[in-house]
């Protein structure tokens, strides 16, 4: 029976040690990833104006390791391109233009903004209704239960997957105007169009999180623990880019339509 013991006292100890090595590696990965977000934000400072309209794009910015403070990404151009070719079925002005003005003025708000609603008040749906959207959407309320401490009634504040239609349009922009899809005042054009929209229809950061979250879940299906970091980055952090600007831009005129 000691001997037993002994072994698995061992291997405790060895599984805490191995835990610990984990902690301290990724803490030094995400540490090393803010460095050079940071030596980028430099070398490609912004006005703050500026600043504040791409913020309503951090979502997607932080999920792909870039900075959300300046247009320049670090993944080299090839992939980008491949990336938007494939994903977005953008590889010109033209379908760039026509994706864009579908994010501001429909996206996937359009058609799912209604299943959104029938979840919130309890309806259930067969998954060949719905797909793994309810599935992904009753995971999604619970990691930013467990996860952001959000609660039930964070969620009611939120009624539309807005946020991510927004948050791809910012970061779209971005890219069509890196890849030469869009002139630097188009890109901007389309940026601030997506911040004031968004500023005119969230109340707070949080919210907007939220509805970016519900966005993934019901529209692409998918699970949140990828952004949930992000998230938590974007709402606690004292320096994040969304604890220095308001969701609010004063002054501006809704463009939704």
């Amino acid at each position: 029976m000691k001997t037993i013991l002994i072994i698995v006292g061992v291997i405790a100890a060895i599984v805490i040690l191995l835990i610990i090595g984990l902690i301290t590696a990724n803490n030094r990965i995400v540490k090393k990833a803010k460095q050079l977000r940071s030596e980028m934000e430099m070398a490609n400072t912004l006005p703050k104006e500026k600043q504040h309209l791409l913020a309503y794009g951090a979502n997607l910015a932080l999920y792909r390791s870039e900075s959300p403070r300046i247009l320049p990404v670090k993944v080299d151009h090839e992939t980008l391109k491949e990336g938007l070719s494939s994903a977005w079925e953008v590889s010109n002005t033209e379908e760039a233009v026509q994706t864009l003005e579908w994010l501001l003025t429909e996206g996937h708000r359009g058609r799912y903004d209604e299943l959104l609603i029938a979840l919130k008040a309890g309806q259930t749906f067969t998954e060949g209704e719905v797909g793994k959207s309810q599935e992904c959407y009753e995971t999604t309320q619970k990691g930013m239960m467990q996860k952001l401490s959000f609660t039930k009634s964070d969620f009611d504040q939120v009624d539309t997957i807005a946020a991510w239609d927004f948050d791809r349009a910012v970061n779209i922009a971005r890219w069509s105007y890196i890849l030469g899809y869009l002139t630097e005042e188009q890109a901007w054009d389309y940026i601030e169009r997506a911040a004031n929209n968004a500023s005119q229809l969230f109340d707070s950061w949080k919210d907007y999180f939220i509805s970016f979250a519900f966005g993934r879940a019901i529209a692409y299906e998918g699970y949140i623990y990828d952004i949930i970091w992000n998230g938590r980055e974007l709402l606690n952090e004292k320096d994040s880019i969304w604890n220095e600007f308001s969701i609010k831009r004063y002054g501006t005129k809704s463009q939704i339509i």
